[in-house]
């Protein structure tokens, strides 16, 4: 991630981010959606059903509540190499695209998130912004990470050393 910002900007740590910077930042992309796939900021989302329908072997009655977990789908080894591995490459691979609906970052289907582009460009203007200037390292790397979770899960402690880079 860092070559790729390091080889973009080229030392420089004030130049606006251009459209083709974004463009070109394909790792720290990969970086985002794997951060996104190991620790999803929702952890589940309610569906009802319209009609009934077979879900898991059981019949379920229309208008029954069903709760879709997001963490269980983006853990499943039957839609990821190696699921509990956080392996940024794995988005770089030519011509890679998840399975259908088991990378839900921005939701899916009808109610996918109209912004996710926009978030995804402010993730990665974010990114590039604090880590051309700043090395940031984790105080203890074996640490737990501390998180609090109910519909959102939110990282509630995390220690970390910023210094500025050379």
């Amino acid at each position: 991630m860092l070559d790729e910002i390091d080889r973009i900007f080229q030392g420089d740590k004030t130049r606006p981010i251009t459209e083709n910077d974004v463009h070109n930042l394909k790792y720290c992309e990969a970086v985002i959606k794997e951060v996104s796939r190991i620790f999803s900021v929702v952890n589940s989302f309610p569906r009802c059903l319209g009609k009934p329908d077979e879900i898991g072997g059981y019949q379920w009655p229309a208008e029954t509540m069903i709760r879709i977990n997001i963490d269980a789908i983006h853990h499943n080894e039957e839609y990821w190499d190696e699921p509990d591995k956080f392996n940024p490459d794995r988005w770089m691979v030519e011509g890679f695209e998840p399975k259908k609906n088991s990378f839900i970052m921005f939701g899916g289907g009808l109610r996918v998130c109209p912004g996710r582009k926009l978030a995804m460009i402010e993730l990665v203007c974010l990114m590039v912004l604090l880590f051309r200037k700043y090395d940031i390292d984790l105080i203890d790397k074996n640490a737990p990470l501390k998180t609090q979770s109910s519909i959102i899960t939110a990282c509630t402690e995390l220690l970390v050393e910023i210094k500025l880079r050379k």
